[in-house]
Parts: C-alpha cells; sequence; structure tokens
C-alpha cells in the first residue's frame, strides 16, 4: 500500500523521486540506531516506533515536522495522545502513521471443528481454549514469537499482553518490577501455551505463514495481521480468510500493547524539503485516508479516517476496537532510552522458563537482579 501511495506522489509531482531501502524489522532498531550514532543514515525519510523515538529525539536525529502540519492545516484535529511521544519541548518530529491495536484473531472453523462455539472471555478460558484446539502438528491453539532474534516483537508485543492483563508493568519509577505477581502469573501464562498449544521456535513470519494455510485456531495480534491473512489466503489458495474473526483481548481489563509508529524525517538529511514534501503528500486527508483503509490500519492521526462504508463491510474491526491500547513506554517509565538493554535481559530469562522449564520466579529473580544493577550504571531511577 505504501508502494502505491509512492506511486501516487510521483504521478502528482516531477520534481522529488522516491527510493525504497527496506531494513528487516528484527533488526531494523538496531540498524537505524547505529547508523545515526555513526553519523550518517541511509535514508532521508524513516519510519519509528515509541520505542525508537524518545533515542532519536534525544540523539537530535530528527528534523521538526512542524511547518509540514501547518501546511497541511491539521494542526486542530490531530487526536488527542497520538502525537504525545514526538512532541517534545514544543516541537514535532514526527508524524503518526497508525498505533496498532492488539486483538483475538481466530479460525471460525477450526472453532466449529473443535466444538468451541465462542471466543474466549477470560484468561482461563483462552488457555483451556487452546489446548482443547491443538493437536500437533496440524493444528495450534496458539501461535506468537518465541526467538531471541525477534526480541522486540517477543517482549514488547506477545509478551507484554499477558502482563497487562494483570494490570502489571516492567519498572515503576525506573525502578524494575519483574519479579511482582503480575508478572510471574504472565510468564506462567505464556510457558503453559508455549508447552500445550503453541508452534515451538516459530518466528514472526513462521507461525502468520502458518495462519493463513489453517493451522492456527486463535492468536493475539495486531490488526496489521489481517491484510497478511488476506493476501496470504488468496496467494496460496486456502480460503481461509473467509473464516477469520476477532474478539478483544481475553481479559477484563482488555488492554494490550498498543504499539504507535511514525514517519519522520532525519535531521541529517540532504534532502530536507523534498523529504517533507513527501509527508505533506501522505498526510492530506484523501492520500493518508486511501493509505489507512487499504493497509486495514484502525487508529491513525485525524478523527474518521474511516468511511463508515469501509467500517461496515469489514466485520473484523470490532475485536479491536473493543481494546484497550497502552504504550509500552507506560508500562516501563525511566527505560524509555534503553528499551534493547531491559528487554534482552528479560527475554534471556524468559527463554530459560521456556526452553529449560527453569523455575518463572527464579528466572525472574536474575533478571531482576541484574536490571537493578544495570539501572545503577545508567543511572536510572535514582
Amino acid at each position: 500500500v505504501w508502494r502505491e501511495v509512492v506511486k501516487r506522489f510521483h504521478a502528482a509531482q516531477s520534481e522529488v523521486r522516491i527510493e525504497e531501502l527496506p531494513f528487516n524489522y528484527s533488526a531494523y532498531q538496531e540498524r537505524v540506531i547505529t547508523q545515526i550514532a555513526g553519523g550518517k543514515l541511509e535514508g532521508d525519510v524513516l519510519s519509528f516506533t515509541e520505542v525508537e523515538a524518545p533515542r532519536l529525539i534525544k540523539a537530535n536525529a530528527m528534523e521538526p515536522v512542524d511547518d509540514v502540519i501547518e501546511k497541511l492545516g491539521v494542526k486542530d484535529k490531530i487526536l488527542k495522545g497520538g502525537m504525545d511521544l514526538v512532541n517534545v519541548s514544543g516541537k514535532v518530529y514526527g508524524l503518526l502513521a497508525t498505533t496498532v491495536p492488539y486483538a483475538i484473531i481466530y479460525n471460525k472453523k477450526l472453532y466449529q471443528e473443535g466444538g468451541v462455539t465462542a471466543p474466549p472471555n477470560t484468561r482461563e478460558e483462552y488457555l483451556a481454549t487452546a489446548k482443547k484446539l491443538t493437536k500437533r502438528p496440524d493444528v495450534f491453539g496458539h501461535a506468537n514469537r518465541n526467538t531471541v532474534p525477534e526480541a522486540a516483537g517477543f517482549f514488547g508485543n506477545d509478551l507484554t499482553h499477558w502482563v497487562l492483563s494483570y494490570d502489571s508493568q516492567w519498572a515503576k519509577a525506573g525502578k524494575p518490577t519483574v519479579t511482582d505477581p503480575g508478572v510471574i502469573k504472565a510468564i506462567q501464562n505464556y510457558k503453559t501455551l508455549y508447552d500445550e498449544a503453541m508452534p515451538q521456535g516459530a518466528d514472526a513470519a513462521t507461525f502468520r505463514r502458518m495462519a493463513w494455510q489453517g493451522k492456527i485456531a486463535q492468536y493475539i495480534d495486531n490488526s496489521a495481521n489481517i491484510n497478511i491473512l488476506r493476501t496470504g489466503s488468496e496467494k496460496d489458495a486456502t480460503g481461509v480468510f473467509q473464516y477469520i474473526d476477532t474478539a478483544p483481548p481475553p481479559w477484563p481489563n482488555r488492554k494490550s500493547t498498543g504499539l504507535s509508529s511514525f514517519v519522520g524525517v532525519y535531521a541529517g538529511s540532504p534532502n530536507k524539503q523534498a523529504a517533507k514534501s513527501f509527508l505533506q503528500f501522505v498526510w492530506t486527508k484523501e492520500n493518508y485516508q486511501y493509505l489507512m483503509e487499504n493497509a486495514l490500519d484502525l487508529v491513525g492521526m485525524y478523527p474518521d479516517v474511516h468511511t463508515k462504508e469501509w467500517v461496515d463491510k469489514n466485520p473484523w474491526v470490532k475485536g479491536y476496537q473493543a481494546s484497550v491500547s497502552v504504550a509500552l513506554s507506560t508500562i516501563m517509565p525511566g527505560w524509555e532510552f534503553n528499551v534493547a538493554e531491559f528487554r534482552k535481559i528479560v527475554i534471556e530469562k524468559v527463554t530459560e522458563v521456556l526452553t529449560t522449564n527453569k523455575p518463572v520466579e527464579a528466572a525472574m529473580g536474575e533478571a531482576q537482579k541484574d536490571l537493578e544493577e544495570l539501572a545503577k550504571r545508567l543511572n536510572i531511577g535514582g
């Protein structure tokens, strides 16, 4: 969809041409941060999430885009809270592309075949349903990442939902809280799913491919997966997309990670004005609406970004609309500039739990100690 927007931009003017430079998602943050620290990013325009935003802005790597917002005439239309992460000292350093909500994605055909009449509404129901529907190696009752190389998504998305389900946090006022009861229970839930219902050793590409092949009965993932399921189902002619529906996260507070992604201009770019002209084109309402609807994104920078007709013909939207999105930065305050270091310690210990059956309490006790020592070295939390 982004490529189609680029084609439209090229057709609309002849001064600027966009050249795509793709970075792999699992290595994206490290590559971007490393290049900027070295004094030169390969690109002029970059995508970045709430995880990278604080570090990029603090490093003076992002160009303010207030003038783009001014030209668009949308300053008073931006959704409250959507741009807070990139609004620093009165300047805005990126435009919100989307905030991706998470919900249960389920296969109605596999539910029916397994005797499940409705999506689960509690953690306990979800775990029981996942176990019931698992028929290894053909069908799995749950799927998410569980590999160290994909630590960013494993920690920030897949595992954090379960922490939020207990109204728990990874840290408070800079102090790690990975031994809190809610965190312990969250990891125990993930261990149960890993042992009884998940394709073990799966990365994101693997389990999402299995989903469009009709091998995953349910999983908790973001709304972009609807597009993956649609195109994958068409590609392999499995027809599974007709059986796909969604439901809110299966716990009372309905909380899940809501990952915000932004697009901004690299401060070291020699093509700043050209880059800003591209942003202005993309965020013009007609183009932005096309982007949001065709990328199947739900939460944008403006209100009412979708037409009523689009919402009516996409019934899967309802599960995501009922989800309560929580920014990762709000549940690990003090660590906004060191998310990568924090998650590395946590994921290494969680992996020991999953693969060696190390007791959760012992693993998280070690993680807590390592994180507290790291906090001292980084002067986090006083």
